[in-house]
């Protein structure tokens, strides 16, 4: 199973389609947040079976703030961030993985690419398709789960 993921795609849709391009086959397409409607556009012209969450950006439409989901086995959480203070810290999403509920909590808002494994899963922000910050690349996830478990990785979007 791959899921590819990206956040925080702000309309920007050369970045989105060339990000998709280059994750390759996946089997399903994770957006945490800010323009929760290029993930839905996506999702209709492509026909990817997309699961996908407002930001803080996202006033405008109408969408949910968190996502559940199990895929294999394990569980994930797909939030925007922004409700947990991550552009100071991802102390209290760290201390949601804590309590034993999700193998994996995928966020944005940072627009920084970040992988932390910590007892139990990891924490994945996948970056900025669109608007990377702090000296990082514009950049896109792939979740890959099989036979060595549930591994995230970052990817640098090439132009």
């Amino acid at each position: 199973m791959r899921i590819g993921v990206v956040s925080d795609t702000h309309g920007k849709a050369e970045f989105f389609r060339k990000a998709l391009e280059q994750m390759g086959k996946i089997d399903l397409l994770i957006h945490a947040g800010d323009h929760y409607r290029d993930a839905i556009g996506i999702s209709n012209e492509l026909g990817i079976k997309v699961v996908a969450v407002v930001g803080n950006c996202d006033w405008h439409v109408q969408g949910p703030q968190e996502e559940e989901l199990e895929v294999e086995g394990f569980r994930i959480l797909v939030t925007h961030g922004h409700l947990y203070g991550v552009k100071t810290d991802n102390t209290r999403l760290a201390e949601r993985l804590k309590k034993g509920k999700y193998n994996l909590i995928i966020y944005g808002h940072s627009h920084v690419p970040e992988i932390t494994s910590l007892p139990g899963g990891f924490l994945f922000n996948p970056g900025s398709v669109s608007s990377p910050r702090q000296g990082s690349s514009r950049s896109f996830g792939i979740v890959e789960i099989g036979k060595n478990g549930l591994v995230p990785y970052i990817h640098q979007l090439k132009w």
